[in-house]
């Protein structure tokens, strides 16, 4: 027996008396009646006071609890996770009848198996740990809190030892400290060949724009081998290399040449001739800042957008690259050596959804600058609606003035055969995204448009009859419930689209025809040419997947009935082709028409420019909220010409006319066009230049620490500083961190890394509450390599790490011994069963007893009542 709480046995002392004192019976005749009452309280009193006391039965327990904890990560390799395996299920062979065996499954992180039970079998582990690193102390300490109470406990770690994250040895002591044997199982790689990794890469943190530098790289091997080494520079090959490595370690330098300001990431790959145990090791990357001239990028799809305008911008100081759409990189790591960025009139089917995306991240996450100028085929007519570019411009594509745009009537005719089921690239059905097209035309719509749905296979049929755009909703819902069917008769869908167009009432009446061909051709260029020239009805069509110069009827119907021709090679652009041909078939949004531009409000772009010369068009667009605009067009509707507003970190401006001879005739020949797209431009460019701030990215464990160091001009510390770290991941994922100051000077922030790669950073904040406070700002770049789970190390154990914890809980190894898992050879365990409900029950029960002693009273008539007419003498 034992108390988990004695001192609660003192209440005996405290209420004893009391209790005896006040049941003592003081009348004769209910002597018996009250003893028996007193009884059965002080009974009653000392059943919950040893209840409160925690009344224990104690005994020995030769029970054991075995948790097993599986290495599996990268280092140890598939082959050693089989034998791990195989020597769990040996060992459970020989668990005791009252044993209980328990399974955890780590590498970065740990992940129960398998709770403590009395299983003989294993099966197939189902966890799946993140590999890429190996935490021993999280998998001790997930062991330490799966042990039943009651029971000797042991862990087994089957594993080579190498912990590159976590305090093995802290979590090892708690496991001493709580009584719990350490045995291990060595375990190592089995090497498939040797290994190559590249070990390190160093550049210098800034150089000079133009200067010349040294790239060092060096590359560890195990065995002498051939392998090929290639440097790249902000995702470009500048050098590539054939190389006989030597066992060891091998050191290169490359001279480089620094090109324009910016940031430059280099990236080193090594490809072993032979291959090698890991590729995760086989590239490295470093980071450079080239100071230099502003930089800014032109893209442009036709030389003609650009002319002028790199002209322009080279007169002023500015260092400009031109690249097609195609070419413009879509990580961030190649746009961040930007300091702005020009997009000049491209569609958004030619820049695809991705390269937006980073367009967008570039903007909003690393603070660049934007600049979209306009032209046929940018804003609205050029597919913008609900995509980042939108997000991130100050306009939106849609006119607000539903008065401007005269009704249109939009018949989409979905082919949804067969055919249209297959996965496209990006693993989304063809069908899908065609869905996913529609939707999005149908948003772009006014509520006083009229649209309809017609899908074909073998036949044609309505999803939806031509109705006014009021529920757009239903409409949507009645779009998503499109599925695949057979063959493809696009004369059956064109017949039901006719019919219903010839005589509808509204001013603009347009078919979006989407297909993959296959079908009969047979009249369906006449029918579209009847449609546009008897009716005014015109006919788009958006081919899936036509090779270039098959299916030719289909470019001919688009000609005949007055549309475009669209052959889409990316099919995640079929989106915004339809948002395109919605935008074009109003013929609302392309304005050419002679105009003076007009001052709407004071801006830096506009110093010193009081009169611009005549524009001869511009894209209608409607400003955002928060947008400042500089300039209008003039006349009735005043829509922005130039819109600007500070997105995220960075700058977005939207020039709705164009900087060429096309509607910018007067302009390009204006003595102000290069100051006016200087400023413009140098707007757009957030100077992150105050040499203010110091930042380094340190490792820890699986986070990594931002440090900042911030002072004034002259060395002080800069204190009471609101800082925040716009961080941007290698997928091109952003969060936002807040800095909280540590010590004079300094600010400290911690992330957990993902992917290993380049980060982005981008600190910014202000300090005082003056006027003009002080800003201060930063751009930078962070490398995380390879984990140490890719040293050359990986392929052996570390059996004095093993050896130490064994040692420190008093364990051992068990190689070869698998049965030795389930030895009972530990203290025996103390098993104690809690007597306090059971009292706690006798107590409730004694209650009733006790009342009915005092309360109920029983004479000898009402046990044997007298018969009926008799009396009692």
């Amino acid at each position: 027996m034992a108390f988990t709480t004695p001192l609660a046995l003192l209440l005996l002392v405290v209420a004893l008396p009391p209790v005896i004192a006040l049941g003592w019976p003081r009348v004769a005749y209910r002597r018996v009646r009250d003893l028996t009452s007193l009884a059965l309280r002080v009974l009653m009193l000392l059943l919950v006071v040893l209840a409160l006391a925690g009344l224990q039965i104690v005994r020995a327990s030769d029970r054991l609890a075995v948790i097993f904890l599986l290495d599996a990560s990268d280092s140890v390799g598939q082959a050693a996770q089989e034998a791990q395996l195989q020597f769990v299920e040996a060992a459970l062979a020989e668990m005791g009848p009252d044993d209980l065996a328990g399974v955890v499954v780590f590498g970065a992180n740990a992940v129960v198996e398998r709770q403590p039970g009395s299983v003989r079998e294993l099966g197939a582990l189902r966890s799946t740990p993140v590999t890429s690193n190996t935490d021993l102390a999280e998998a001790f300490r997930l062991g330490l809190a799966l042990f039943p109470p009651d029971t000797a406990r042991r862990l087994v770690l089957l594993s080579d030892g190498r912990a590159t994250v976590g305090d093995t040895e802290a979590a090892a002591r708690l496991a001493a400290a709580a009584g719990v044997e350490i045995s291990f199982v060595p375990v190592t790689r089995e090497a498939t060949a040797p290994e190559i990794l590249v070990s390190d890469v160093r550049v210098p943190p800034v150089v000079n724009a133009g200067q010349e530098f040294d790239l060092s790289l060096t590359i560890d091997a195990e065995t002498a081998t051939a392998a090929t080494v290639t440097v790249l520079a902000s995702g470009e090959i500048i050098h590539r290399q054939p190389v006989e490595l030597r066992a060891g370690s091998n050191r290169y330098t490359l001279t480089l040449q620094a090109g324009g300001s910016g940031f430059r990431d280099f990236r080193v790959q090594v490809e072993p001739d032979e291959g090698d145990g890991f590729f995760q090791n086989n590239q490295l990357s470093s980071f450079s800042q080239v100071v230099g001239p502003p930089r800014v990028l032109v893209v442009a799809a036709d030389d003609a957008e650009a002319t002028y305008l790199t002209q322009a911008l080279t007169e002023t100081g500015l260092e400009v690259d031109v690249i097609r759409p195609a070419e413009l990189p879509v990580g961030v790591a190649a746009l961040a050596q930007y300091n702005s960025i020009i997009v000049a009139n491209v569609p958004a089917p030619q820049l695809s959804e991705a390269r937006m995306r980073a367009l967008q991240t570039y903007v909003r996450d690393l603070g660049g600058g934007l600049v979209v100028t306009g032209g046929p085929d940018a804003f609205g007519p050029g597919g913008y609606f609900q995509t980042p570019l939108e997000e991130t411009l100050p306009v939106q594509m849609r006119l607000l003035d539903q008065q401007r745009v005269p009704q249109l009537t939009l018949v989409y005719l979905l082919d949804r055969s067969g055919s249209m089921s297959a996965i496209s690239p990006s693993g989304v059905p063809n069908v899908e995204l065609a869905k996913e097209a529609i939707i999005r035309s149908i948003d772009f719509l006014q509520p006083t448009d009229r649209a309809g749905i017609v899908s074909f296979d073998t036949g044609g049929s309505w999803l939806a009859e031509v109705q006014p755009v009021l529920d757009r909703f239903s409409l949507q819902n009645l779009v998503a419930r499109i599925r695949p069917g057979g063959g493809t008769d696009i004369r059956a869908g064109m017949n039901a689209a006719s019919a219903a167009l010839v005589d509808d009432p509204s001013p603009r009446k347009h078919i979006i025809l989407l297909t993959d061909g296959g079908a009969d051709s047979t009249g369906l260029v006449d029918m579209a040419a009847t449609l546009h020239d008897d009716h005014d009805v015109t006919t788009s069509v958006i081919a899936i997947g036509v090779p270039p110069g098959a299916q030719t009827f289909l470019r001919d119907m688009a000609e005949a009935g007055g549309g475009n021709y669209h052959a889409v090679e990316v099919v995640e652009a079929i989106p915004t082709i339809f948002t395109l041909e919605t935008v074009l078939a109003t013929r609302s949004y392309i304005l050419e028409e002679p105009f003076v531009p007009a001052i709407a409000s004071n801006s830096p772009i506009i110093d010193g420019i009081t009169a611009a010369p005549e524009l001869l068009g511009y894209v209608a667009t409607s400003p955002k909220q928060t947008a400042q605009v500089v300039l209008v067009s003039t006349g009735e509707h005043q829509d922005p010409l130039l819109a600007t507003w500070q997105y995220g970190l960075g700058r977005a401006v939207a020039f709705t006319s164009d900087a060429t001879a096309r509607w910018g005739v007067n302009w390009v020949a204006w003595d102000g066009f290069s100051r006016f797209w200087n400023q413009l431009v140098r707007w757009t460019i957030t100077e992150g230049a105050t040499q203010n701030l110091e930042t380094r990215v340190q490792m820890e464990g699986e986070q990594a620490r931002i440090i900042v160091d911030a002072r004034d001009a002259d060395g002080n510390f800069l204190n009471g500083l609101a800082l925040t770290a716009s961080l941007v991941n290698p997928d091109l994922s952003s969060e936002t961190i807040r800095l909280q100051q540590v010590a004079p000077g300094q600010y400290e922030a911690t992330f957990t890394p993902g992917a290993e790669g380049a980060y982005f950073l981008a600190i910014a904040g202000e300090a005082g509450e003056d006027e003009a406070p002080l800003q201060v700002a930063q751009r930078t770049g962070w490398v995380m390599s390879y984990s140490p789970e890719y040293s050359l190390d990986a392929g052996t154990a570390d059996l004095d790490l093993l050896n130490d914890l064994a040692e420190l809980t008093g364990g051992r190894s068990l190689a070869e011994e698998p049965g030795a898992a389930f030895a009972h050879n530990l203290a025996l365990e103390t098993a104690s069963t809690p007597l306090w409900p059971w009292l706690l029950l006798a107590a409730l029960l004694i209650l009733p007893v006790d009342i009915a002693v005092r309360r109920l009273i029983i004479t000898r008539r009402a046990l044997w009542p007298l018969p009926h007419g008799a009396t009692r003498f």
